[in-house]
């Protein structure tokens, strides 16, 4: 409809501009922030467009506004703070989930490196993963034989190529790898028994063991042998949920209300009636 201007001139006013504004006031202090781009999200100079955030879920998700949106947003305004915060170069807006998941682990990798070492060596009480090597044998007095020749000096490879009854892990050198292809396990998914057994015993140092399915020599990888991807899976892990919302709690960050709103506390993208 056409409105009169302190010059008097007439000017006509956008009327779908009017209702996202209007819409946008459930969230925002005024309509001065919404500027009538196709954003999802935006922080600072960056956005975020619909079209990019439906790229991060599945061609069976991308109706949801939903967890699984709001999940994402909340990942792409993390890495977009926590890379700026890190002194990252700018980089190219991610197009897929996996790019994303993976931007936000090297974002917190960078920021957690210093602690990572020391968050694992604590050990399986402290850990959020353990980084298993075993030389599996036929008898515990196998298995303190091995010990006695780790003890002399033998390296645990050498020891796992000449000892161990499991062809594969002899061959690795005694370490122990997932289905994945990974070197490291969550704590909570190895078998408790082994998580006995390495409970209170330093990173690398060799231990016996007498399981009901298995006699070996286990250790806990120490942390300067392990690969670069596992060392940064660490790190990203030392940086706890309430230090990032703290690192992104301050900044201004703009949620198109059709996903939900900003919510600083908690640094993350949360239901409007929340």
């Amino acid at each position: 409809m056409p409105t009169i201007t302190s010059t008097g001139k007439v000017r006509l006013v956008n009327r779908r501009a009017l209702l996202a504004c209007a819409a946008s006031l459930l969230t925002l202090a005024s309509c001065s922030t919404f500027n009538g781009n196709d954003d999802a999200a935006r922080v600072g100079g960056h956005h975020l467009s619909t079209k990019a955030a439906r790229g991060f879920l599945a061609p069976d998700e991308q109706t949801t506004t939903g967890d699984l949106a709001r999940d994402a947003l909340t990942k792409w305004i993390r890495v977009t703070v926590l890379e700026q915060s890190s002194g990252a170069a700018a980089q190219a807006t991610p197009s897929t989930a996996a790019e994303l998941q993976a931007r936000l682990t090297q974002a917190l990798a960078t920021i957690g490196g210093a602690n990572a070492k020391t968050l694992y060596e604590s050990g399986v009480n402290g850990s959020p993963v353990i980084c298993l090597a075993a030389i599996p044998v036929a008898t515990l007095d196998d298995a303190n034989n091995v010990l006695t020749t780790l003890q002399s000096g033998t390296s645990f490879a050498d020891a796992a190529k000449q000892f161990s009854t499991d062809p594969t892990i002899g061959q690795a050198g005694g370490v122990v790898v997932g289905a994945d292809g990974s070197e490291c396990f969550d704590t909570a998914a190895v078998n408790p028994d082994v998580t006995k057994v390495l409970t209170g015993t330093a990173v690398g140092q060799p231990v016996t063991a007498q399981l009901s399915t298995l006699t070996a020599v286990l250790m806990m990888r120490p942390y300067d042998d392990l690969l670069p991807e596992s060392q940064a899976r660490i790190a990203s892990a030392s940086v706890t949920d309430d230090q990032v919302a703290t690192m992104v709690g301050d900044t201004p960050v703009y949620v198109d209300p059709r996903y939900g709103r900003w919510d600083p506390a908690s640094g993350s993208v949360v239901p409007l009636t929340s």
